[in-house]
């Protein structure tokens, strides 16, 4: 209760202090016209407190019987400072006082940084100067930074470590199964982006012909998209790295009959595009048609799941954190969004889908491991490993056994997609009733059915507010370390580099630390720069 009292206390003093420096501030330049002699007494003040308190903090006063010895306290030395800098400035403003003009023009001139300045010392002493110091004490010799010298081998440490940073066995990316099936996905997008164009700009025998071959597509993407999830649910019940399905689907696309096929639709395909150019016309390819974007989206979440779950180190599992988390968020938010809006009873779902987003990480991680928990014998309490169980499956550790490696990340990683994807539903519902229901109804009587509505008037009227979620959520992700923490403390293959950052720093290893903090910042960095010329853009 006292550190409480005493957190309250300096809470409530701080903002005194920032009120009265404030308020003292906007006086003083209000006296510029009216009082000189009290605005440079206002800024001498200021200056002796200043002096003040470096003369405290190095020790200048002689110590001993003498003023030494009471003025070594530090409110006393600060109040000395700021009397005697206000009367020498007071002073010097009553003996030389500039005319009435030139005052005019000060006061003008220092009035909007009253306001801005106290932004800018925040900015400044919070943020600024604590990340260059971050950025050289990363570049210093020794643990603690204290040795003579500059030296780069703290981040030639990160990205030449294994445990960090490595490349080794990328070449198994081309091979695996889920890098298969999302070039599959991938193909049969680009078909139907294709034949979706053929429809819209063709005669009517290629209408005739696309349509069917549309036909076929959307039953191919549909059995595709079945097929995925029904391995992700058999994973999930035997082992991730173990699916029946995966593995037929792997034999099928992998097969000579299946590549020999894809091979000469690819030589046709190209055949084809060489030729249309060379009588100077260029394939259409309708992206923004629902079953090429809808198969695009699971054909990225398939690459770079295949990619990313095959790549090993610290580096790679924040990667594989900002586009799993980002990408998935938004995607499900922009699902329940829509879904909500047709729904009776769409403030109740959107408040239960929302109430995570009130819960901190650490609460989060803890109600999960309860979900997530096993039992070595007996009963499981886990709610996960109850229903395991009462389907007769085995019982598993999500996080520690082996055999999850590297997917007992994504079982972290889904607890910060519960958390979020109900801000990214709260925004995007948003944009979608602001979208003018005159565009929406115009499409509707152009003949367009609901999902061509979604996807040609809909989606590109909230792509601006898309792409702020999708960026906030990056900037959220890239620094998780809440949720590691509390669930395997980076065991397991699940480190990041927050977590990592912090245990260097746990073992006063400030250089190494330090090193880790500017990783973190160069990953955040360009998506603040596209952020900034966005907006710069969309305000000219």
């Amino acid at each position: 209760m006292s550190q409480f009292l005493t957190m309250l206390v300096s809470v409530a003093g701080a903002l005194a202090v920032s009120a009265v420096l404030f308020v003292g501030a906007n006086r003083a330049v209000d006296n510029i016209g009216v009082r000189w002699p009290v605005f440079t007494g206002s800024i001498g003040g200021l200056v002796g407190l200043a002096a003040g308190a470096v003369v405290q903090h190095n020790g200048w006063l002689p110590r001993g019987p003498a003023l030494g010895g009471p003025l070594k306290e530090g409110w006393i030395v600060l109040l000395a400072g700021g009397i005697v800098g206000a009367a020498v400035a007071a002073a010097g403003g009553w003996l030389a006082t500039p005319a009435l003009d030139r005052r005019s023009r000060w006061a003008d001139s220092l009035r909007p940084w009253v306001f801005v300045g106290p932004a800018l010392l925040f900015v400044g002493g919070g943020l600024v100067l604590p990340g260059l110091r971050t950025a050289f004490l990363s570049l210093k010799n020794g643990s603690r930074g204290r040795e003579p010298g500059f030296t780069l081998d703290h981040y030639k440490d990160i990205f030449t470590d294994d445990t960090f940073f490595t490349v080794e066995g990328w070449s198994s990316i081309f091979t695996g199964r889920l890098f298969i099936v999302g070039l599959a996905a991938a193909g049969i997008a680009a078909a139907a982006a294709l034949a979706s164009s053929a429809r819209i700009v063709g005669g009517s025998a290629r209408v005739a012909a696309a349509g069917g071959i549309f036909r076929v597509l959307k039953i191919a993407s549909i059995v595709l998209v079945a097929l995925v999830a029904a391995a992700f649910i058999e994973s999930v019940a035997r082992e991730p790295n173990r699916s029946a399905i995966m593995d037929v689907l792997t034999v099928v696309v992998s097969s000579r009959v299946t590549l020999g096929i894809t091979a000469a639709v690819a030589v046709l395909a190209l055949t084809a595009w060489v030729v249309a150019r060379a009588r100077g016309r260029e394939l259409e390819m309708d992206w923004g048609s629902p079953t090429a974007s809808s198969l695009v989206v699971v054909a990225c979440i398939l690459l770079v799941f295949g990619a990313l779950s095959t790549l090993r180190g610290v580096v790679w599992n924040n990667i594989w954190w900002v586009v799993t988390v980002a990408g998935l968020s938004t995607v499900l938010g922009l699902l329940l969004a829509v879904l909500a809006e047709r729904s009776r009873g769409e403030r109740i779902g959107k408040t239960l889908i929302f109430m995570p987003m009130a819960i901190s990480m650490v609460g989060a991680a803890v109600i999960w491991d309860f979900m997530y928990e096993v039992q070595p014998m007996g009963n499981q309490t886990g709610l996960f490993n109850a229903v395991l169980q009462g389907i007769g499956f085995t019982p598993r550790g999500f996080f520690i056994n082996a055999s999850m490696i590297p997917w007992n990340n994504f079982w972290i990683m889904f607890i910060m997609v519960w958390i979020q994807t109900g801000f990214a539903m709260v925004v995007l519902s948003a944009a979608i009733r602001a979208v003018p229901e005159e565009l929406t109804e115009a499409a509707q009587v152009d003949g367009a059915s609901e999902a061509q509505v979604f996807w040609r008037v809909v989606i590109p009227q909230i792509r601006p507010t898309i792409i702020v979620v999708v960026t906030t959520l990056i900037v959220i992700v890239t620094k998780v370390f809440d949720l590691v923490k509390a669930t395997t403390n980076g065991a397991n293959r699940t480190n990041v580099l927050a977590n990592e950052m912090f245990d260097q720093l746990r073992d006063r290893n400030f250089t190494s630390s330090s090193a880790f903090a500017v990783v973190l910042f160069a990953l955040v960095l360009p998506v603040m720069v596209y952020n900034i010329r966005r907006l710069q853009r969309e305000l000219a």
